[in-house]
């Protein structure tokens, strides 16, 4: 863990930070009105089985797909005109800068975006299609945010950062919106990254219904934000992946953290397979598909981490939807592992038709499709006339994966199962219930 050590930037001073006022944040709304629609606040189908109230701020259907569009339009309308004339440098790992691209090409802005090697090549393409020069550079976001900086200098440009006022007072008209919408609001779970949505969000609601609970919620891959409250100022971690990519973010900004720090009711940390779950709920019962970050709100409800919540208000900021289709469909298969949908085993058999058409049979009598298999013939030790078969197979829901276990062990002691969430001793664990 160290402390943040970057080039000095006086709208992001630790030992001055900007102050985020509930009156800039309503006249950011005015400001953007024109070109941002309302985006609906819809009931969940979670509701009954959870016994939360739950409501999705849908950010998904922004025309980039993110709530970031908010903050893009402020900033960008605020601009000097002749700022706007020469042109804007941003550093993104791809919803921040998709905003500010969309809204540079309507006012005529000239955007160059500083992307680092890991953004996926989609998002570069998305940017590029907006009429962005894109520059990839750095290996992290924070190595691309000082090539930013250092290439706006020498070019004359206007540098916006995440972190910036105008970008946060952007955000927080989503808060306004929500507070219209659902007015009898209990609680309200948002995302969190570097934390300028959390911020805004909770400066918006604390002002207008302060007894409105703001929970923020973020993966336990990488805690920067709940690590940094604990240390009581803004650090940075080491970057880890996660499957809610949008926020895993190496550091916090630090206007977003003096300005929520106090006004923040709980910080929440998710599983990963929480946040997969999640994802694959909101596609196979609420039909919408929301990457990782966005899916983080309803995996805490998942999680079980928020029972004083039960029979609440309660809306979960779903901020993006910008998820590409090979990380959409590895989440997917992770969230139907962690539900106990889908088995991995491996059995020793011999290598005879007979065998392995008794293998088949148990499986069919059961219900189990066979998704994937393997079979080992050569890394088998003493067994040269046996077999060993790997299989996926698709379960209809925990206890018919337990019966497929019970079944599997009986039939072939030795056999190998490749356990997941449903099938552990962790008392914590929200399928505990459902397994014992």
């Amino acid at each position: 863990m160290t402390r943040r050590n970057e080039d000095f930037d006086e709208l992001c001073d630790p030992e001055n930070p900007q102050i985020i006022k509930y009156e800039d944040i309503l006249e950011a709304a005015k400001r953007i009105k024109k070109f941002i629609t309302p985006t609906p606040c819809l009931a969940s189908h979670y509701q009954r089985e959870s016994g939360i109230n739950i409501y999705y701020k849908l950010e998904t259907v922004q025309r980039t797909g993110s709530f970031k569009e908010r903050g893009a339009i402020n900033a960008l309308q605020l601009l000097p005109r002749d700022s706007q004339k020469i042109g804007v440098v941003v550093a993104s790992l791809g919803n921040h800068a998709m905003g500010i691209c969309y809204y540079g090409q309507k006012l005529e802005i000239p955007i160059t975006v500083i992307m680092p090697t890991c953004v996926a090549v989609i998002k570069m393409q998305l940017c590029q299609n907006l009429g962005a020069k894109v520059i990839v550079q750095g290996n992290n976001l924070v190595d691309a945010q000082k090539y930013a900086r250092a290439y706006a200098k020498d070019k004359g440009l206007t540098y916006i950062k995440r972190d910036y006022p105008n970008i946060i007072c952007g955000y927080g008209t989503i808060a306004v919106e929500i507070l219209e919408q659902i007015p009898c609001l209990d609680a309200i779970i948002v995302p969190v990254g570097s934390g300028g949505l959390v911020a805004s969000v909770a400066t918006v609601v604390k002002h207008l219904k302060p007894e409105c609970l703001v929970y923020g919620v973020q993966s336990e891959r990488l805690p920067t934000f709940f690590k940094s409250l604990e240390a009581g100022e803004p650090i940075t971690l080491p970057y880890e992946p996660s499957i809610a990519e949008g926020i895993a973010m190496p550091y916090v900004g630090v206007n977003a953290f003096y300005n929520v720090k106090d006004k923040l009711d709980k910080l929440l940390l998710v599983k990963e397979d929480w946040v997969a779950r999640a994802i694959l709920h909101l596609v196979e019962n609420e039909r919408f598909v929301v990457e990782g970050a966005g899916a983080c709100p309803l995996a805490a409800i998942i999680g079980n981490l928020v029972p004083e919540l039960k029979t609440k208000n309660v809306v979960c900021i779903c901020s993006g939807g910008n998820i590409d289709a090979v990380l959409l469909g590895r989440s997917l298969d992770r969230g139907l592992a962690a539900e106990g949908r889908l088995i991995k085993f491996k059995v020793l058999i011999k290598d005879f038709a007979s065998a392995y058409e008794e293998l088949m049979k148990l499986l069919a009598a059961i219900g189990c499709n066979i998704i994937r298999q393997f079979q080992d013939r050569i890394w088998v030790e003493n067994e040269i006339y046996r077999v060993e078969i790997k299989i996926v197979c698709e379960t209809r829901d925990v206890k018919h994966a337990l019966e497929l276990k019970r079944i599997i062990e009986r039939a072939y002691p030795d056999a190998c199962l490749f356990e997941t969430e449903p099938f552990n001793d962790d008392k914590t664990c929200p399928c505990y219930a459902k397994c014992k």
